[in-house]
């Protein structure tokens, strides 16, 4: 496989994923900052929400690992196009330093670096969790999956593409969620936060409890709140979403490094999550 084979296969590949989305090849962008023109090579605009969104995917078609510096300077150009996401790919994979200041660093920018064979397991769509006759269409946070095998504890997981439910958990890092159903005695939002809070006490009593400014919908009620427990590895963050038959709940696991980040995508989830009705056929007897 030559470069331009390379990145064909790239393009395919988010073309795939990104269906109704605006794809270019070897676009050009004025940098807002430098006033230069930036070369992308692939070049990501959709709307999401109402809001346009600019992914910017570039590959390194390189004989050795990426290394600290071209993760910076990518971050340079992500930052100059105005992107709001940016992955960057290797054929022969990022060092150490590299993968460090791609996933800790203090940018706006929510970035992902992947080899190509983890790129063929990319995904971008979501998955349809739901219970009795409620589901939510929920959609995968850049570079996360949505993982619909059920628990009692929960209807769905997200967590890293290319890992295993069991490698997040061990490490912290994974998102549950789970449904509040408002048509069993009518609960607001409020009556499920006292039971939740009544509950976190019961673990820690010494527990603090915070609510953090986040999203606001037109077609729902919104909060974000934080626990810290002592019992927990970290603080535990929930996001929710109330629509007219269920209370959505979407609870975050996140190393303290990685937190703003990760808080980032559970809102992206909080902002597009739609509710929609399952129809269930009894087969005839």
């Amino acid at each position: 496989m030559d470069w331009k084979e390379y990145e064909k296969e790239i393009f395919d590949h988010f073309k795939g994923q990104y269906p109704t989305a605006e794809i270019s090849l070897d676009a050009r962008k004025t940098g807002l900052y430098s006033k230069a023109e930036r070369q992308i090579d692939i070049l990501i605009e959709q709307y999401v929400a109402g809001n346009r969104i600019t992914i910017a995917i570039d590959g390194k078609y390189l004989n050795k690992k990426v290394d600290v510096k071209a993760v910076e300077s990518y971050i340079g150009m992500l930052e100059d196009i105005g992107a709001h996401k940016g992955l960057l790919v290797s054929k022969e994979g990022f060092s150490e330093a590299a993968y460090n200041r791609a996933h800790f660093g203090p940018t706006e920018i929510e970035l992902d670096i992947l080899n190509l064979e983890e790129l063929r397991h990319f995904q971008s769509y979501g998955a349809i969790p739901y219970a009795g006759d409620c589901g939510a269409l929920i959609p995968a946070p850049f570079g996360w999956v949505v993982d619909i095998q059920t628990t009692p504890a929960w209807l769905a997981t997200v967590y890293q593409q290319g890992r295993t439910l069991d490698d997040a958990m061990k490490d912290g890092e994974f998102m549950y969620v789970q449904f509040w159903n408002r048509r069993q005695g009518g609960h607001e939002l409020g009556d499920l936060l006292n039971l939740q809070k009544e509950n976190l006490l019961k673990v820690d009593p010494e527990c603090v409890i915070e609510f953090l400014p986040t999203i606001k919908r037109k077609d729902a009620e919104t909060k974000l709140r934080v626990a810290h427990v002592s019992q927990y590895p970290s603080p535990e963050y929930t996001g929710f979403v109330q629509f007219t038959d269920f209370i959505f709940f979407c609870v975050l696991f996140s190393p303290e490094n990685r937190s703003k980040s990760n808080i980032r995508k559970l809102e992206n989830i909080m902002e597009a999550v739609r509710p929609i009705k399952i129809e269930q056929h009894k087969a005839n007897q």
